[in-house]
């Protein structure tokens, strides 16, 4: 039996338990001097046929690597000899925009499999798409089993509509043959939506102030990341971004780790007075909650807030979690005339159960070689 082992293992150039490794073309037999010289001894106590013993003496003694496949690697040629079958990958569809270019469909599919691996919590997001001609681009965020906030896990359907727009963009969600303003995370019962195993999300955009991209200015921008707990956003001619009054939103990054999602910092002028900015900080995953410190130039204006991943600026101004600047106040500008955002993560306040657990594996898994 052994001697059968030790011919697998040389037609597939694996490693051989505990310390013995194979290396191809440098092994000189060690394979077969080790197979003999267990299968000897063993003969002394369990009668071997004696083709056994043979076919281990006749082998190579340089273990050759089979070649990879045209479309594949020599480790899945390995699996698939082993008796692997690999299943089709899920097709993803794509955002499909209507005529009118104010309402948008996407179909998720979810087969009975593909159902049952999904726990509460583990979102489903879609591609990201267009939702004006400007540029404002958003995507759809679905909870299959409910998200951490569903009154009933893996019976409701959690939906949102995640955008990069700095306000709240009044919509009309829909989700089966559910409608309402806006995502929540009791949407619907699952039982309820899912049709032949497809959830059929829908989007209205409706009424809304369209910001004039004709008055939007030039920005330009640098951003300086320090570890996983510090970042530096600078904007030059800060002054001119008064001109046209249009929020800016700075490159995304990423603090503590980096399946906590993109996180980046939005400057809103005007706001609250119109010699007045305000500073945001925002991350895309909801129920997350982070402690963060903003500050802006020398030390002139500094805060601590506690933000949350979905929330809107509107609400965020009128509750205080956000960094206000007086542009006429001293030291505010650099002397270059440029705007020197600095935040620094200082707690992480509540993370979804989702990615608390993921964490340590994925950590774990980052140790393992990068080569096999």
């Amino acid at each position: 039996v052994f001697a059968q082992f030790c011919g697998r293992v040389r037609e597939c150039g694996c490693a051989l338990p505990g310390r013995l490794s194979m290396r191809p073309c440098r092994t000189m037999g060690l394979v077969d001097r080790l197979g003999s010289r267990l299968v000897a001894s063993a003969a002394r106590r369990v009668p071997m046929p004696s083709s056994m013993v043979l076919a281990a003496s006749q082998r190579r003694a340089c273990a050759i690597i089979p070649p990879a496949p045209e479309n594949g690697t020599r480790l899945g040629a390995y699996l698939e000899a082993c008796g692997a079958i690999w299943g089709a990958a899920m097709e993803e569809h794509e955002v499909v925009a209507a005529a009118d270019g104010r309402s948008f469909t996407w179909r998720l599919d979810l087969p009975p499999e593909r159902l049952a691996s999904l726990r509460p919590g583990d979102p489903i997001e879609s591609s990201p798409f267009e939702l004006d001609e400007q540029g404002l681009r958003g995507r759809f965020l679905v909870f299959p089993k409910g998200d951490a906030e569903s009154s009933d896990a893996g019976g409701f359907v959690s939906l949102w509509l995640c955008t990069d727009s700095c306000r709240a963009i009044p919509v009309r969600l829909r989700l089966g043959s559910i409608e309402r303003d806006g995502g929540a995370s009791d949407f619907g019962r699952l039982d309820e939506v899912i049709r032949d195993d497809v959830l059929e999300v829908g989007l209205r955009l409706e009424a809304m102030d369209v910001l004039p991209s004709a008055q939007k200015p030039a920005v330009q921008q640098s951003l300086q990341l320090t570890g996983l707990q510090l970042a530096e956003w600078r904007l030059f001619d800060a002054e001119k971004l008064f001109e046209g009054a249009v929020p800016v939103s700075s490159p995304p990054f990423r603090f503590h780790h980096v399946l906590l999602g993109d996180m980046y910092l939005e400057f809103v002028p005007g706001v609250p007075h119109a010699e007045h900015c305000a500073i945001f900080f925002r991350c895309r995953v909801p129920t997350m909650r982070l402690r963060v410190q903003l500050e802006v130039g020398s030390g002139a204006f500094s805060k601590s807030i506690e933000v949350s991943g979905k929330t809107s600026w509107e609400k965020d101004l009128s509750e205080g979690r956000c960094l206000p600047v007086n542009f006429s106040a001293p030291k505010v500008l650099e002397q270059d005339g440029s705007l020197a955002v600095r935040v620094s993560l200082e707690e992480v306040v509540a993370l979804p159960p989702t990615l608390h657990d993921m964490i340590p594996g994925f950590d774990k898994r980052a140790l393992w070689p990068k080569r096999l």
